[in-house]
């Protein structure tokens, strides 16, 4: 019974002990002397005094009742405490104040780390500092969470994922610094490998990494002033020992040297045939009608057998070739993007030296040696190509992305000539005829209008490979290709 349930029994009855005395008195009163009314009042007081004794008694025993439960309460208080304190975060009571030391003191071992926990494949329990599961929320499986804090507590391990709300660490993976994606070349010294713990990065004592080797990381981290790449699981390299610089790279304003796979560009890939259009589809489409490939490019003849096909074949009459026409002429799907889409394999990365850059070059070039020339082509070493598109997708192969030239580009309408684009681009600096070497670009100017016409790949300073009518070949600079304009230079 609480306090006020008693005090109010205790009360009810001391006046139901007054009620029935005053009756008594009243009863007395018509039928006795005065002197046992005396008698009576004297009884009432008594009665009286008995019944507020009874109610002082029952509020003493109350109180020590209430003595009693405090200690339980308290305990209760300072539990509840313990919680608020650790969920909020600043805004403390001096009462939360002990209770999170309290909490701190049973918890022990608190290690101050950065890293990511990642949940396994089911939702995760949360726990409180001290212990107490939290039964009104979980972690999604499969998810990554930044921690801050490792918790030691009754020979477990937990991490921090908010502010009093931890990871069992049986439950997560935990990992270091921030996820990443690259490539990372070590330098000629070797490289250290190190393992990270909660305490830092540490020598993992496994053989250093040779120089010049390569290693993909997927995660970055810092300490004392240096970056760490993850290349395996826990195994680390610094940038004391490895760079994702390229151990070469053109200054800046020339073209740079990209390390990863360019991709095609300068239009879309599966695009239209229609007047103006040169390339290796107008070169399939003018061969499947029976023209000529002297020159290579969508005419007013091509439009009109194009739409005498599409007559026939019940598709809309439009002239022009769209992956519906091309596929009633007996081609395929594949090559209509695969034509477009092809861009020389990368044959460099970050190791590679000036030198290698130039060989990836020629050695692209030589897979097209024997192919024919085609104007506007600049796809697959299975096709021909003209001169610009020979160096175009040379260039790719070395890793130079030289748009806005580009293999796509050069089969639309008024881009037939980009050996003049590539004269005219300021990242290839003009070099001085007598100091041409082995890489650099030779052009020729037509010997009636004086305008740029040709371009070859110097092999030597007399030997260039080219795409001349009618095959891609090696040849003399001397052979009666035009006038020599110059030479341009790719790599510094």
């Amino acid at each position: 019974m609480n306090k006020k349930a008693k005090l109010s029994f205790v009360c009810g009855l001391a006046l139901t002990m007054l009620a029935v005395t005053t009756q008594q008195t009243v009863k007395a009163d018509t039928t006795t002397d005065n002197n046992q009314v005396t008698t009576t009042n004297d009884s009432q007081t008594q009665a009286v005094s008995q019944a507020t004794a009874a109610v002082s008694e029952a509020v003493a025993t109350d109180q020590q009742a209430d003595q009693a439960v405090t200690p339980a309460t308290a305990t209760a208080d300072t539990t509840d405490q313990t919680n608020t304190a650790a969920t909020t975060d600043d805004n403390t009571t001096s009462a939360d104040q002990t209770a999170t030391t309290q909490a701190d003191a049973s918890a022990a071992n608190v290690t101050k780390i950065k890293g990511i926990v990642t949940t396994k494949g089911q939702a995760t329990q949360l726990y409180k500092q001290d212990g107490t599961l939290i039964t009104d929320r979980q972690l999604g499986p499969n998810t990554p969470w930044f921690t801050d804090e490792n918790l030691s507590y009754n020979g477990k391990s937990y991490y921090r994922v908010a502010t009093n709300e931890y990871t069992d660490g049986n439950d997560v993976i935990l990992t270091y610094g921030n996820a990443a994606d690259g490539i990372v070349r070590v330098k000629q010294s070797g490289a250290v490998n190190y393992s990270r713990t909660a305490q830092g990065f540490v020598k993992s004592g496994q053989p250093n990494l040779g120089a010049n080797s390569v290693w993909k990381y997927n995660r970055t981290d810092s300490a004392n002033g240096l970056t760490y790449y993850q290349i395996a699981n826990n195994v680390w390299l610094n940038s004391d020992d490895a760079t994702t610089a390229a151990a070469y790279q053109n200054p800046n304003g020339w073209l740079q040297i990209s390390n990863s796979q360019i991709q095609p560009s300068g239009g879309n890939v599966g695009y239209d045939l229609y007047n103006g259009v040169e390339g290796i589809k107008t070169y399939l489409v003018r061969k499947y009608f029976g023209y000529s490939n002297v020159h290579t490019i969508y005419d007013g003849s091509v439009t009109a057998s194009v739409r005498a096909l599409q007559a026939r074949k019940g598709l809309p009459v439009t002239g022009v070739v769209d992956l519906k026409t091309w596929e009633a002429m007996g081609f395929v799907e594949s090559t209509w993007y695969g034509i477009d889409s092809y861009v020389a394999p990368l044959q460099t990365n970050i190791t590679s030296t000036r030198s290698d850059h130039i060989e990836a070059m020629i050695n692209q070039a030589y897979k097209y040696l024997g192919q024919p020339w085609i104007t506007g082509a600049a796809s697959s070493p299975d096709y021909g190509v003209d001169c610009s598109g020979l160096v175009t997708q040379a260039l790719y192969a070395s890793g130079v992305d030289s748009a806005p030239i580009t293999a796509i580009q050069h089969a639309q309408p008024g881009h037939e000539w980009n050996s003049r684009d590539y004269w005219a681009d300021d990242r290839m600096p003009h070099v001085n005829f007598n100091d041409r070497q082995r890489g650099d670009l030779i052009f020729f100017t037509d010997p009636s209008t004086g305008i740029i016409w040709h371009v070859g790949i110097l092999l030597d300073k007399n030997t260039m490979i080219e795409s001349w009518p009618f095959a891609v070949q090696v040849h003399s600079i001397y052979g009666g290709r035009g006038n020599i304009a110059g030479v341009k230079r790719v790599f510094h």
